[in-house]
């Protein structure tokens, strides 16, 4: 187990200070971006492509409901809370389907910050191993990245995390692998 605490990724999830905000003009929901998924360690490399559909983004209510769970709940309240929200979209890995219960975005200078959260994880990755063994508590999977105005970017991901109180902003991401999974060559369809 490696504690990550990705504070750019925690930030944008909201969970301290405000909202996250809306871009000037939002763009049409539903979205599609598609992610070059890049993982290496001492074991060697592996490469996958993402698809990560956004439907709608989570709405005020919904955003205070999960914020409210992790704090007074904890990660079972979290789970809880996250897994009772409507579905947003979804993640496709391979040929798995990963439903979406939290997506953010937050207008940049000259693009946007998305963060998107799964209710079960993607891939547990790390240990040495390409696809390691499950282990219990790692239940959901966070995707952040970032595209201009033209939907080009890239970012990266927890695919198996837990997500817990605590630390100067409230929240610390417990990341299943050492390091988050690089997200290269991200791309809005058009």
């Amino acid at each position: 187990m490696f504690l990550t605490s990705i504070i750019s990724l925690v930030l944008a999830l909201g969970f301290a200070g405000s909202a996250p905000q809306s871009p000037r003009k939002p763009p049409p929901v539903p979205e599609t971006f598609t992610a070059n998924a890049h993982v290496a360690g001492a074991a060697g490399a592996s490469a996958a492509t993402l698809t990560i559909q956004v439907d709608r983004y989570v709405t005020d209510h919904d955003r205070d409901a999960i914020r409210s769970a992790l704090k007074t709940g904890g990660y079972s309240g979290f789970l809880t809370a996250l897994r009772a929200a409507p579905a947003l979209g979804q993640v496709k890995f391979g040929n798995q389907t990963f439903t979406v219960r939290w997506a953010t975005q937050e207008a940049l200078k000259n693009g946007r910050r998305i963060v998107v959260i799964t209710d079960k994880p993607v891939y547990f990755a790390g240990g040495g191993a390409a696809n390691a063994k499950p282990r219990d508590g790692y239940e959901v999977a966070l995707i952040r990245f970032e595209v201009d105005s033209v939907g080009l970017g890239s970012g990266e991901m927890a695919a198996a995390a837990r997500v817990k109180p605590g630390g100067e902003t409230g929240v610390i991401i417990d990341d299943y692998s050492d390091a988050p999974i690089k997200l290269t060559t991200v791309t809005k369809a058009m």
